[in-house]
């Protein structure tokens, strides 16, 4: 190989040569790239463990969710029983009822002490 060709073919393998400066560099960055990996590696582990834990805490909450929500329905439900009860025009009716039960009792205990003047305490032989 001579001429041309042999010229840039040599400058081509000058470019090429590695020294001892440039080895130090490749293997601080090899040695950078490894150190990163390692960290990278140690904060995902450190993640998923993070994930795992806050997947319990959400079933946690989840749960209290839907207890709370049960008693909110248990709530509700007896309010409007409450509500049915308690509204103005059974309010009204129940009124009517208890004085007509009084009105009755009334009577009732009037026949009753006609009747113990009747009888007088005596009974006959």
């Amino acid at each position: 190989m001579t001429g041309p060709n042999y010229r840039n073919k040599y400058k081509e393998w000058k470019i090429m040569e590695f020294g001892t400066r440039e080895l130090i560099q490749f293997a601080t960055i090899v040695a950078s790239l490894i150190g990163a990996f390692a960290v990278v590696k140690s904060q995902l582990t450190r993640v998923i463990q993070d994930i795992a834990n806050i997947g319990k805490t959400l079933a946690t909450i989840n749960i209290r969710i839907d207890k709370t929500e049960a008693n909110q329905a248990v709530t509700q439900h007896q309010n409007s029983m409450f509500s049915d009860i308690l509204s103005p025009a059974n309010l009204e009716k129940l009124s009517k009822n208890l004085a007509e039960l009084q009105t009755e009792m009334r009577v009732v205990h009037k026949n009753l002490d006609k009747l113990y003047e009747m009888h007088n305490g005596k009974h006959p032989t």
